[in-house]
């Protein structure tokens, strides 16, 4: 088995980083350069799958790319999805299109010792078919919401997705409530997976900026997501509402882009609170840390969450958060780091923000930031992983013997 130096990862995410989404799958290339700074070779290869009707608006079904981004080779393919009526054929050939790209990688780079693919659809696809053709172990990391929001309901889908997490070396998935859930909704063994958190990224470690809060001045919310339904952002603005209404000096600035961005600003515009609530639009990972320390509280509305990387951040900046009950922030947020809301109201969430502001000098921002290091700093949680890569080839390797 090769040591650690030596060790040789290809990460293979579902959505990643492009011209046209910059900021997408940002804790993808975190987490690849936490491992690449604690000595492993990294690759990346992002197979994007986009539906075949996507493409009559563009004037190739074909895209490939390889670029080396600061040390970290990238391949970058993209291809429809085929007819929708035949999905494992449109899987197996989207597979095999990666595959070739695959080989490259390998001609160029040399031959993974383990795929780490991150969520299923559909990048695990493809990383299953290359790591059963070549004989390289698999790791699996689930992400996504859809199983459980409804949007993955397809049995031939569905059935995917069960062989993949049970026939892959290894699973993993980045929340005890998501486990269970996911777990339960497609029928598995109750240890399919094993729970490794979300990293935070160094930058958000780096210069401390402590804020107090003296009753006279505003109040400052941020929130920051891509501006979907299931975030449940025109809850967060009704709260700002609400609490105006009370005569609370407080605003709100709304961090992201997304389908929804238009209708939340009308919702802004409706309640005329375009003076206090902010869209900025999309945020550089700077521009995210720069805008958490000029807020007093982050604010996560989500139905649901796997793990919620946004409030560690916040948490590593010193700022307390609130979020309603969404799943994954159960397994680290308590009473010292803000408030979990139970119900997923506006009159819910304004009742716990305004909390915060009356108790807000009580929380320990040092030992906010103290936590979260210990359990989310990028070699820890790189040092898990490594450890299970580990365990992974040592139980291949033994596999490969008594065969």
């Amino acid at each position: 088995m090769a040591d650690k130096q030596a060790l040789h990862i290809l990460i293979m995410p579902s959505w990643y980083k492009s011209v046209d989404t910059p900021v997408l799958g940002t804790f993808f290339e975190e987490q690849a350069r936490a491992l690449q700074n604690d000595g492993y070779q990294v690759g990346i290869m992002y197979p994007e799958f986009t539906p075949a009707a996507e493409f009559i608006k563009r004037s190739s079904d074909k895209f490939d790319d390889f670029y080396v981004d600061k040390g970290i080779p990238t391949f970058h393919m993209r291809r429809h999805g085929g007819v929708p009526k035949l999905r494992r054929l449109s899987y197996k050939k989207f597979s095999q299109s990666a595959n070739t790209i695959f080989e490259e990688y390998c001609e160029a780079f040399g031959k993974p010792d383990i795929i780490h693919a991150h969520s299923i659809f559909h990048a695990g696809i493809a990383a299953y078919f290359i790591s059963k053709k070549h004989n390289i172990p698999m790791v699996i990391t689930e992400h996504l919401t859809a199983y459980l929001m409804g949007y993955i309901n397809n049995n031939v889908d569905i059935n995917v997705a069960k062989e993949i997490f049970e026939g892959v070396e290894g699973a993993l998935i980045v929340s005890n409530n998501f486990r269970k859930d996911l777990e339960e909704n497609l029928n598995l063994k109750s240890d399919t997976f094993t729970v490794i958190h979300n990293l935070v990224s160094d930058l958000f470690f780096q210069k401390y900026t402590p804020i107090s809060y003296n009753g006279s001045e505003r109040f400052r919310f941020f929130t920051n997501s891509f501006l979907l339904p299931r975030k449940q952002i025109n809850l967060i603005i009704d709260a700002i509402n609400i609490m105006i209404k009370k005569g609370l000096d407080v605003e709100l600035r709304i961090g992201g882009e997304g389908p929804l961005l238009a209708d939340l600003q009308k919702q802004i515009n409706e309640i005329k609170l375009h003076d206090r609530i902010t869209l900025t639009g999309k945020l550089w990972r700077q521009e995210v840390k720069e805008e958490i320390d000029r807020s007093h509280c982050f604010v996560l509305a989500s139905q649901y969450e796997t793990f919620g990387v946004v409030l560690i951040e916040s948490l590593a900046c010193g700022r307390p958060v609130i979020c309603t009950d969404s799943g994954g922030p159960r397994d680290f947020i308590t009473s010292e780091q803000g408030i979990m809301v139970e119900m997923h109201s506006a009159e819910a969430l304004a009742s716990a923000m305004e909390e915060v502001m009356k108790n807000y000098n009580k929380f320990d921002q040092k030992e906010m930031i103290s936590y979260c290091y210990k359990n989310f700093n990028e070699h820890h949680i790189s040092s898990l992983i490594s450890d299970f890569y580990h365990k992974i080839l040592v139980k291949n390797t033994s596999s490969d013997i008594a065969n």
